[in-house]
């Protein structure tokens, strides 16, 4: 029987499981939209247990309608978006799941930065604080809802939970927690010194044992295998944060590699051999010993899915009833918008700014003669150059980047991933695999299984990339234009703001 790896990836808004060969070919994959739940405004939230019955039912379908045999599946590795919280209580029971989107604790990232002991926090985890980091969020329980945050036994991530879900097994690995704000650069770990700073050291005891993304951290338990159709005893590894699986999924693994992400945030990041500066937003672990150094916030392809639920509803019902890919009609919409000055700005700050400030989305520049296909292409345009302002800042840290791997829901796109290229000025790259952060979870799912003798290896085998695409001069010009717009209209909302 062919040996296959199974891949689950769960984003903020969505879930994949994909199953792989060990050669990286996408055997098949199914996917669902992930509920969020709005208890308050800036709230981002989660069921639990419906997130975990939703996995359970795609990967039954998906061993079922592609005819594999569960003895088939040799490992399963999953990714998961990180940061936020998903919490489990002294029981093991599921507590409380807030998403990566949230933003309930802006009002009290300032109030930690005036604390006296603020460059310490930086110093240590490198990314000091921000409204939907773990650290933060933790922090506003225990201030906000001292009973819930009296009740946490265990500090998970999104792949963690899944995990636990599948194995009945407590964990986390390195790249969720190094991203999380409670880790410690210095020590390895979530140290006293840190959770003393951010006043929550009785978290301590709540984080579970780190481990690499390659590490078996359990076995598919009893329950897990009746619900998914997975055989018990079929090894589990620790999984990746989302960011770190899309970049070996998607083929990033040498050095100063670049890689963009455009899914519900938007990731710019660059593998580096030394811990990054404070002059990036975010540093976090990666394999081989090494670091990405890390640029990202909340403005990316949840934006557009925004603009789709609340302005195509007519055009997204007719494609399900014709059974069309409305994403192919929106490309074709926006490949046939020709770029001018009198198109409208859009800045997509729908769930917070790219430096984190309390700013807000908004189409600018807007008029009368202006066409519904004109603000889908604003919004596929201020995505991308969300994204620029993040590789600008890369590019002020000292990192080079003159060609990245795009990976997320726009590498599906030739005329987004285009435009990145035109917009970005650097050749961009895409996999040939639709789920490269499924297939990264798969790539460490066949390391722990012993398919490959390390990690590099199986990305050396699995991953393949298709053709770059290179800026286009003719394009550059005006788009550099709107790019500067952009940039004023941002500061000057900024600023009120402030």
């Amino acid at each position: 029987m062919t040996p296959y790896v199974l891949g689950i990836d769960c984003g903020n808004t969505g879930i994949k499981v994909a199953l792989f060969d060990l050669q990286g070919r996408e055997i098949g994959a199914l996917g669902d939209k992930v509920a969020t739940h709005f208890p308050a405004p800036g709230f981002a939230q989660c069921d639990m247990a419906a997130l975990w019955s939703q996995c359970a039912v795609l990967i039954r379908r998906l061993l079922e309608e592609w005819a594999v045999q569960s003895g088939q599946v040799v490992a399963v590795g999953c990714s998961g978006h990180g940061n936020g919280l998903y919490l489990l209580d002294h029981e093991a029971m599921p507590l409380l799941a807030i998403k990566s989107l949230d933003c309930r604790a802006s009002d009290l990232v300032q109030t930690i930065k005036n604390q006296s002991d603020y460059e310490l926090i930086q110093e240590l985890n490198r990314q000091g604080v921000w409204p939907a980091q773990s650290a933060t969020l933790l922090c506003w329980l225990k201030q906000y809802h001292p009973e819930t945050y009296q009740s946490i036994g265990s500090v998970l991530f999104c792949k963690d939970y899944m995990n636990f879900c599948l194995t009945g097994e407590i964990s986390t690995e390195y790249g969720d927690l190094s991203a999380s704000g409670l880790y410690d650069f210095s020590a390895g770990e979530a140290s006293a010194a840190l959770l003393t700073a951010l006043a929550i050291p009785e978290m301590q005891q709540a984080i579970p044992d780190i481990r690499e993304c390659q590490d078996v951290m359990g076995r598919v338990s009893r329950e897990a295998a009746a619900l998914t159709g997975l055989s018990e005893g079929t090894p589990v590894v620790s999984g990746c944060f989302d960011i770190v699986a899309c970049a070996i999924g998607s083929g990033v693994w040498q050095s100063q590699a670049a890689s963009v992400i455009a899914g519900s945030w938007s990731i710019n990041q660059v593998v580096t051999d030394s811990l990054p500066g404070r002059d990036v937003f975010m540093a976090c672990h990666f394999p081989g010993q090494r670091y990405l150094a890390v640029e990202s916030s909340a403005t990316s392809a949840s934006n557009l899915e925004w603009f789709i639920c609340e302005f195509f509803k007519q055009e997204k019902q007719q494609a399900k009833t014709h059974n069309v890919d409305l994403f192919q009609q929106l490309n074709a919409m926006v490949a046939d918008t020709v770029i001018s000055d009198d198109l409208p700005l859009f800045h997509p700050y729908l769930y917070g700014g790219c430096d984190n400030q309390p700013v807000h989305g908004n189409f600018f520049g807007l008029a009368g003669w202006h066409k519904k296909s004109d603000l889908l292409y604003a919004v596929y345009e201020g995505i991308v150059f969300g994204h620029l302002e993040h590789v600008g800042q890369l590019r002020l840290a000292g990192q080079h980047i003159d060609t990245a791997v795009l990976s997320g829901g726009a590498a599906k796109s030739p005329v987004w991933s285009q435009l990145f290229a035109d917009v970005l000025d650097v050749a961009i790259q895409t996999s040939d695999c639709s789920e490269a952060g499924a297939r990264g979870a798969a790539m460490a799912a066949a390391t722990g299984a012993g398919c490959f003798p390390a990690l590099q290896q199986a990305v050396a085998a699995m991953a393949k990339l298709n053709t770059p695409l290179t800026p286009r001069p003719q394009q550059q010009a005006i788009l550099h234009q709107r790019y500067q717009r952009y940039l004023a209209v941002s500061n000057a909302l900024k600023g009120l703001m402030s």
